[in-house]
């Protein structure tokens, strides 16, 4: 997702995972980080990558584009941003990246990525496997879709 991205870059690096079944896509016009960043309210110029969306099992991708995740993190500028009320917020919120203000948190560093996933995929999976729902996002465009990030 960065401008030097190259498709044989990518295709070279699909290589390492040709004995596992993980499908890969080059998205060279980066539509699907548009649509992510336009699906959580931010502008769609600023394509979303490294990201990590969680989803309720009845979600749909439906004509109108990404339904919001009911949970949300992102590595941005050296941190992990969790939207509003995704996890706690935790150390220097001025290195939160001007186009989250208002609408996440710091909510770790880079190197805690991956209890931070393990702290929301947990709870979220067991609230579905009790049955219990997680509750959905708020607007933060005013169209009734975007989440708090």
């Amino acid at each position: 997702m960065l401008d030097s991205d190259e498709r044989q870059s990518a295709e070279a690096m699909t290589s390492q995972f040709a004995d596992k079944p993980v499908p890969q896509f080059w998205d060279g016009e980066k539509l699907l980080g548009k649509e992510v960043s336009r699906s959580l309210g931010i502008e769609p110029e600023r394509a979303a990558w490294d990201i990590y969306l969680f989803y309720a099992p009845d979600a749909e991708w439906t004509e109108k584009g990404l339904p919001p995740p009911a949970k949300v993190i992102v590595q941005a500028m050296g941190v992990v941003v969790g939207g509003k009320g995704t996890l706690p917020p935790k150390g220097d919120q001025s290195r939160l990246p001007k186009w989250y203000e208002g609408r996440a948190d710091i909510v770790g560093e880079q190197s805690e990525l991956a209890a931070l996933l393990t702290a929301i995929a947990v709870p979220f999976v067991e609230q579905y496997r009790s049955g219990r729902t997680v509750p959905r996002p708020k607007s933060t465009a005013g169209d009734g879709r975007s989440p708090t990030l």
